[in-house]
């Protein structure tokens, strides 16, 4: 099939320009509309709008820098009804996660959206992952709810008849102006690995590959004008690549046109993946995504492909239609939110203290704590940034703090097993994957090696815990599922032999909202459940002037060390960027990248490939440097150290930036300011002069110089 495709620096959203997310990616698109390349001019085009992970925003949102009023389903409405007015070959499809998130959609166990995308008529629905969040009884009266076509080739039913999933296909081929369009569906694999099996029941999640592997040859068979596969996975803008499960498809799989991606509430107006057009439309309706199929009049074949986002929001007008269809639950939901569950008498937040506990995860914990009589409670928080200072605490306030309708876990523990748990948990120390151990006191040393990272551990009061008694230790369901596969110990020891590990049906903003109406005035608290030793840990070794410099394909190409901003923000803000100079491909797995500091180094672990003369960027924080105005490219292909390696922070008086490839050689090396005279033999083109905030260093044929414009060297 000859298919032509946009080249991916005229990507771009369509439409007005707005803030923060959707601006990021005018900013990369000088175009506001996607040209096709070598487009016959008599051709027909089919077009196919999505969604993904609306989250059962009916209402506008904030979205994830801040920008109010943007989203919802009732603003992205009448986009929907503009686009099929002006282009009447259309078809309107949701790629999952659709349902979850929102008061307005839990109210009605999701029959709310499912009632709005049926008035928006939606034809097609894949499915997600946290469409299983209230397990198979409120999917299946969902999918049953739905007036369109549901599909998902890898969710399976191994239980008793009638499935839930009865109405669920692995593919539909669609006619849509004519043409014979195949839409093919996959979901997230690790749907057991998120929820309990008390919420999955026999849903038996396949590999996407396997599914597609038995599915394709059937949708070739009945030889379909165009193939789109809709997949509820999609593109890390942290990682710069995207998730594994669909990695292998894309590579594996050539028969697909388009690729429409979901789960990673990522904006992608297009990008080449694998041979097809590859396309995501953000999260919670913030965009609403336009892809074009056109086919040629003379052949009769599909002979282009084009791809942009439109930007939802601020102040578009609302869909009468939909609003009425959901008035009924929004009422309902207002008077609900606006609820008094009790007083703050202090300012309860998610500030973390430096042992990583905060006043809003000692609620949690104390609730939950409360609602099950647990001796000890492993929780975190969310990462939410809810504050509620000297006020009334209301339902909205709560459904802040807590986003997820998590079921809670309880399972017997012996101390033993809570220190195999606390040790699984000091691999994320310092991320939201990390929970506290309310009810306990515990010394940890973070910097010492696994197995000897708990110092000790005792009763909150000190006192020694027993041996051969078993605990009863409480988690969320997410945790006790093992939080997508990250702490896979953690669940194996919950589900142990003598465990008795137990879901209970009780809801952790059940919980919380229990306990708080319970105490009428509630005065914030941080329970210290975690003390840090002050004992040096080990050290890496250093690059020394004896270690092998061997330059290889992949150079340093530009980077910045001091950023616009608050100097307490700046190494949040450092960036630096690395190219492919060969002629082929290059696998950046083994790699480690280090600024010679005391562990301030990090190794990519998995396959990461750079194409010929691809340029990638590597930051400490994505928000932060989303927010340069050089870093709003939404071209730019971007890798986030700063969980790996947080102490690899570039000084603004001199450091050196260092890359080893696998066999521990120097792949390249730079340094700068004052820190040159540390490197006399290092060669004269790998030392680069200082830079004021604002601007980088790039690397030029005649060694390192100051660039006024990073990142736009071609251009």
């Amino acid at each position: 099939m000859n298919t032509s495709i946009t080249d991916d620096r005229a990507r771009g959203y369509r439409g007005a320009a707005v803030p923060g997310s959707c601006a990021r990616v005018v900013a990369a698109a000088v175009a506001c509309v996607c040209a096709c390349l070598a487009l016959p001019a008599a051709t027909e085009s089919v077009a196919i709008l999505h969604t993904t992970d609306l989250h059962g925003n009916l209402l506008p949102v904030t979205d994830y820098e801040g920008n109010e009023g943007v989203g919802g389903i009732l603003q992205l409405a009448p986009l929907v009804e503009q686009e099929r007015a002006a282009h009447p070959c259309t078809i309107l499809v949701d790629n999952g996660d659709t349902f979850q998130g929102s008061p307005h959609s839990f109210l009605t166990r999701g029959a709310a959206v499912i009632d709005a995308l049926n008035a928006l008529d939606v034809s097609i629905w894949n499915l997600g992952n946290h469409d299983f969040d209230w397990g198979t009884e409120a999917l299946e009266a969902n999918i049953a709810r739905f007036s369109g076509a549901v599909i998902s080739a890898n969710c399976q039913w191994s239980g008793s008849t009638p499935s839930p999933f009865e109405r669920v296909k692995p593919y539909v081929i669609t006619n849509v102006g004519g043409r014979r369009i195949a839409f093919v569906g996959v979901t997230h694999p690790k749907i057991p690995y998120w929820s309990r099996l008390c919420l999955v029941g026999d849903a038996v999640i396949e590999q996407p590959m396997t599914a597609l592997l038995r599915v394709m040859p059937a949708v070739y068979a009945e030889r379909p004008d165009a193939v789109v596969l809709l997949a509820h996975l999609g593109y890390n803008d942290r990682g710069g690549m995207f998730e594994d499960p669909l990695y292998e498809l894309l590579g594996l799989f050539h028969g697909f046109d388009a690729v429409i991606g979901g789960h990673t509430h990522t904006a992608v107006p297009f990008r080449r993946a694998g041979g097809a057009m590859f396309t995501q439309a953000a999260y919670h309706g913030i965009a609403l995504g336009d892809l074009r199929l056109s086919f040629s009049n003379e052949t009769e074949k599909l002979s282009g492909v084009t791809a942009s986002l439109v930007p939802v929001g601020p102040g578009q007008p609302w869909s009468a239609m939909v609003s009425n269809a959901v008035a009924p639950v929004l009422a309902q939901a207002d008077a609900l939110m606006t609820g008094v569950v009790c007083t703050i008498d202090g300012v309860l937040s998610n500030e973390f203290t430096e042992s990583g506990e905060s006043a809003l995860q000692t609620l949690i914990c104390e609730a939950i704590a409360a609602t099950t009589r647990a001796d000890v409670v492993f929780h975190g928080s969310f990462q939410t940034p809810a504050t509620v200072s000297n006020r009334p605490l209301t339902m909205a306030d709560l459904y802040r703090i807590v986003p997820y309708e998590n079921l809670i876990t309880v399972a017997q523990m012996t101390p033993a097993a809570m220190l195999a748990v606390m040790e699984t948990l000091m691999e994320y120390w310092g991320s939201h994957y990390f929970a506290v151990p309310y009810g306990l006191c515990v010394t940890v040393d973070p910097d010492a090696l696994p197995g000897e990272r708990v110092v000790s551990m005792t009763r909150r009061d000190g006192s020694p815990l027993d041996p051969a008694r078993r605990y009863a230790v409480a988690f969320n369901s997410y945790m006790a599922a093992s939080s997508g596969m990250r702490q896979l110990p953690v669940r194996a020891l919950i589900d142990g032999r003598d465990s008795g590990a137990a879901d209970l049906p009780v809801l952790t903003r059940d919980a919380l909202e229990a306990y708080l109406r319970a105490c009428g005035t509630y005065t914030p608290r941080v329970t210290r459940s975690i003390a840090i030793t002050d004992e040096p840990g080990p050290s890496i070794g250093p690059v020394t002037p004896s270690t092998p410099f061997v330059p290889g394909p992949v150079r340093f190409a530009e980077f910045a060390y001091t950023v616009p901003g608050p100097l307490s923000d700046e190494p949040a803000g450092e960036w630096f960027a690395v190219r492919n100079i060969f002629d082929r491909p290059v696998n950046l797995k083994g790699y480690s990248f280090s600024d010679n500091d005391d562990k301030g180094v990090f190794s990519i672990e998995k396959d990461l490939l750079l194409a010929p003369g691809e340029l990638l960027v590597f930051c400490s924080s994505v928000p932060k440097f989303r927010r340069l105005p050089y870093g709003a490219s939404q071209y730019l292909r971007i890798f986030e150290y700063g969980r790996l390696a947080p102490r690899l922070n570039l000084g603004n008086r001199g450091d050196e930036l260092v890359m080893l490839a696998p066999n521990g050689h120097i792949a390249d090396q730079v340094t700068y300011g004052r820190h040159t005279a540390l490197w006399r033999n290092w060669p004269a083109d790998t030392k680069a002069p200082n830079h004021k905030p604002g601007e980088g260093l790039v690397k030029t044929q005649g060694g390192w110089q100051v660039n006024t414009r990073p990142l736009t060297e071609e251009e």
